[in-house]
């Protein structure tokens, strides 16, 4: 259960916490159903393990079932969420943890995560997050 989300949310920010929902309870094919076919997902600040974005909703997918798969105790806290109605926009403040199966470490992060959402689905996602971090975290099972 994500901690912290909202009681009442419309369906733009049903989208976007969508991700945290659907990645907690390891439903990847919902995941994916999350995001528009050709839906962009772009790490600003991604760290060497990672690419720079992915491009469309099966590459994005793919990606999280290979980084999470093997994740224990994921835990998604919101500690806030900011609408643009105009721009189909949700940002989202939120932190993350999780044991990592492949080595057992505790894996901590924090992250903005800018969703656009087109009707329910997400069209584009810029998820900032402490590269560094997930670098060395990561680096053994990427």
């Amino acid at each position: 259960m994500v901690i912290g989300a909202p009681a009442q949310a419309g369906e733009q920010i049903e989208a976007a916490l969508g991700f945290h929902r659907t990645l907690e309870a390891g439903d990847f094919d919902a995941f994916e159903a999350l995001f528009a076919p050709d839906a962009l997902y772009e790490l600003p600040y991604h760290s060497p393990v990672s690419p720079a974005e992915f491009a469309g909703a099966a590459a994005i997918a793919a990606d999280y079932r290979k980084m999470i798969s093997n994740r224990r105790d994921l835990q998604f806290t919101i500690h806030s969420v900011t609408t643009d109605p105009r721009e189909n926009r949700v940002v989202v403040e939120f932190s993350g943890r999780s044991i990592i199966g492949e080595t057992g470490a505790l894996y901590e992060q924090d992250y903005v995560g800018v969703f656009t959402i087109d009707g329910t689905r997400i069209s584009r996602l810029r998820l900032y997050a402490d590269p560094q971090r997930a670098a060395k975290a990561l680096a053994p099972i990427r």
